[in-house]
């Protein structure tokens, strides 16, 4: 989109030094410079024999030639050079001198009595920009609306600088295939630029479809892979370019495609086996949500007689923008073709005064990594020398994706601060006592507090309440006020949340810091709302818990004790993401409902003083409270979507719904529940709304085995049975220091399970 405004600056321009031929000619530049494909170069050629070549046609063409790649499935080579004349039209006529010229090697590796090159500025399909010896994985770099693939890429002031030719592969060969093996194997790949094209202003309507470039963009691919290769894919994408992209891999990955004759042979160049060969995108401002510029390139185009379909179709409300980017969710959920991805967005206007990608449209609402760029559209990828900060940003982003798929590991090398962190605490006397004691002891019940009569008597002593974990677990500090902790009428008010410290890895107790976890980080485009049972079946005893004395003696635990527990766990971590806080809803205590919640202590304040298991009553009715808190939020949703498309500021974005029901499941109203889940599954479907829009968790409280199974039912069976969205997940609360998964896994699958498709089908 920037690029055709730009073309369109450019043409008008030109139009006006026809007429007034002296405006700006103290402006102009000294040097015109053209950057060249010569394809077909014989085996044996040198980038020296290329050289001499383009001199002898043009002696003050001072060229400059990159290494030469052989082309993929030929026996011949290819050769990037920028050549500079004074103007460009002297540059366009050397290019035409070149074309269909013989260049004759001094040691030839063939006959090359045939061997007229083809020279080209447009770098259409796919071509070599740098290989490294025995590559692991092939880069592709895609442009995007009216743009170029190589000067998309590169600087625009004197001799280009292209950084994923110049930069990123001496900074990709210097780091090791394994993160944590330095002195290993050390990364090396190939890396080129895909070209189509995608220019507005020339193209008919019939071709320049987003679908039609697609399938266009397949075709290079499929030629470019050798046959049976196997290395590893990974797409750096721009603007437009994302979309085609993402388009490209529905027909490519999705099962659906597979069934079409014209995408059957995909399966063998993008899966080895079961094995996606995709491994990771990187997103350079990609429209996902449109672009508000579109309306007006849009008449533009239109204007001047060019195709303002492909423009339309990145417009806001456009349904094929729409549904590319919930097919592509919907792929990307699939545990089978889950790519990663990282999203970069541009932070500064075009021309001072408009975003073309806005930030939010930008990021859109996938899982994933997000970057901001200092930069507009266009020039936010056109980094002009290594030790620009968002080069080495995006740099760092690149290589920390290759190594963590190609290795296998998950692991991304520390930064040498956090390396020096972690040799500090190999060293501390406390270590031991961390790695031993991973997560926090679990609440004991209401009356965990309070010692026992019984155990005092017999051993003389006064029975202490563990202290509350405000501080970090292991550190063996305790609270600084004994009598407190010993005191016999300690309300519940006292019960404190596990901190998001205490959670993470056991570095952050030392530092004080909190790890930026990736995928708690998803948390933050959501809105989290708890909907809690305070119904009679809540006081109900779930099992045996260990007594506060630290005897053998056990008593009774209520499933409201279990819920608090459970909460324990969970409102600091989406108290820190869910920065305009959370909001808390009962199923009969309407009246104690509060919105906009930031500290974690309040949402348990809230269940031990303001809402008691004396006050519990009734039965277990789901459907009109759940009914209330989505039709609220479609219906917001819905005006939002509908007041996109007018002149007038749209309203405010509505974050994404993250629903948290924390219930022991034994509702009264199951079909009403189903009912209401249904029918908000079907607007959001007619709204085109994204997939993981709006997410449910249902966390069971308790063992009862038929409300278990209706859970389940509600998870596994609603999709199928009336065709709509996955909307909901079902988990039981288990105690999470007696299961084998670690406390941060167990709690990012009861968090995200309602809205990451993915953790769903596990």
């Amino acid at each position: 989109m920037a690029t055709l405004i730009d073309n369109i600056h450019r043409r008008a321009h030109r139009v006006h030094s026809r007429f007034y031929p002296h405006h700006g000619h103290r402006h102009a530049a000294k040097d015109s410079y053209m950057t060249l494909t010569i394809r077909n170069l014989p085996l044996g050629t040198t980038e020296n024999d290329v050289f001499e070549h383009i001199r002898r046609q043009r002696p003050d063409s001072d060229p400059i030639v990159n290494p030469l790649t052989k082309e993929t499935n030929q026996r011949t080579l290819c050769a990037v050079v920028t050549i500079r004349q004074e103007t460009e039209e002297k540059c366009k006529a050397l290019r035409d001198r070149l074309n269909l010229t013989r260049i004759y090697p001094k040691h030839p590796a063939g006959d090359v009595r045939d061997s007229a090159v083809m020279v080209s500025d447009e770098f259409l399909g796919v071509t070599t920009i740098a290989e490294h010896d025995d590559p692991q994985f092939d880069m592709y770099f895609v442009h995007g609306l009216g743009g170029h693939a190589f000067k998309s890429w590169s600087t625009d002031k004197g001799a280009p600088h292209m950084w994923p030719r110049d930069f990123l592969p001496d900074d990709v060969k210097a780091r090791p295939l394994n993160p944590m093996k330095w002195e290993g194997r050390k990364l090396a790949g190939r890396f080129a630029t895909v070209g189509y094209r995608a220019s507005a202003m020339f193209a008919s309507a019939a071709t320049a479809t987003i679908d039609k470039i697609s399938q266009n963009f397949l075709n290079h691919l499929r030629a470019d892979r050798t046959e049976g290769s196997k290395r590893p894919m990974y797409f750096a994408c721009h603007s437009l370019g994302g979309l085609v992209v993402c388009q490209a891999l529905i027909h490519a990955l999705s099962e659906e495609s597979h069934r079409l004759e014209r995408f059957q042979d995909c399966q063998s160049t993008f899966f080895n086996g079961e094995e996606c060969l995709v491994k990771g995108i990187f997103f350079f401002g990609t429209p996902f949500e449109g672009s508000r510029l579109a309306r007006y390139a849009s008449r533009i185009v239109r204007f001047l007689h060019g195709n303002d379909t492909l423009i339309d179709s990145l417009s806001i409300q456009s349904e094929d923008l729409n549904t590319i980017v919930a097919r592509f969710d919907q792929m990307r959920n699939n545990p089978r073709t889950r790519i990663p991805i990282v999203i970069a967005y541009e932070m500064q206007p075009m021309f001072g005064m408009r975003f073309v990608t806005d930030p939010d449209s930008a990021m859109s609402s996938f899982d994933c990594q997000t970057i901001g760029i200092e930069g507009d559209h266009r020039t936010m990828i056109k980094m002009e020398h290594n030790q620009d900060r968002s080069y080495r940003d995006v740099a760092e982003f690149i290589i920390r994706m290759i190594q963590r798929t190609l290795s296998g590991s998950s692991s991304i090398p520390p930064s040498p601060a956090a390396e020096f962190e972690r040799e500090i605490f190999r060293e501390l006397p406390f270590r031991q006592s961390i790695a031993r004691d991973e997560s926090p002891p679990p609440y004991q019940g209401q009356n965990s507090g309070r010692p026992s009569t019984e155990s005092s008597a017999s051993n003389g002593t006064s029975a202490t309440r563990p202290s509350p974990h405000s501080q970090p677990v292991g550190l063996g500090i305790s609270n600084s006020n004994p009598e407190e902790n010993n005191s016999p009428g300690r309300s519940r008010s006292n019960i404190v949340p596990v901190r998001l410290n205490d959670i993470m890895m056991p570095l952050n107790r030392v530092t004080g810091g909190r790890e930026d976890n990736r995928e708690f980080a998803l948390l933050s485009k959501f809105d989290v709302v708890f909907l809690l049972d305070d119904t009679g079946s809540m006081i109900e005893a779930t099992e045996a818990a260990p007594s506060s004395n630290g005897n053998c003696e056990t008593k009774e635990r209520s499933k409201w004790d279990e819920m608090i527990e459970s909460l324990r766990y969970i409102v600091d971590i989406v108290t820190h993401y869910d920065r305009d806080g959370v909001d808390v809803h009962f199923f009969c205590n309407e009246d104690k409902d509060e919105f906009g919640i930031q500290d974690g202590q309040r949402v348990l304040d809230l269940l031990t003083n303001e809402v008691s298991p004396d006050e519990i009553g009734g039965g277990t009715f789901i459907a009109e409270r759940l009914w209330t808190i989505l039709t609220a939020y479609i219906d917001r949703f819905e005006n939002y979507r509908r007041r996109m498309g007018e002149r007038a500021p749209p309203p405010e974005k509505p974050k994404m719904l993250n629903l948290i029901v924390i219930t022991d499941g034994a509702a009264d109203d199951k079909d009403a529940v189903e009912e209401v889940i249904v029918d908000a599954a079907r607007r959001l479907d007619e709204l085109r709304a994204l997939p993981n829009q709006v997410g449910i968790q249902f966390l069971q409280i308790g063992k009862d085995e038929a409300a278990s199974r209706w859970l389940k039912k509600l998870d596994d069976d609603l999709n199928e049975k009336h065709r709509i969205r996955d909307m909901v997940d079902t988990r039981p609360w288990d105690r999470v220091d007696e299961i084998d998964k670690s406390l941060q896994e167990r709690l990012t699958d009861i968090l995200l399970g309602g809205i990451d498709r993915a953790r769903d089908m596990e």
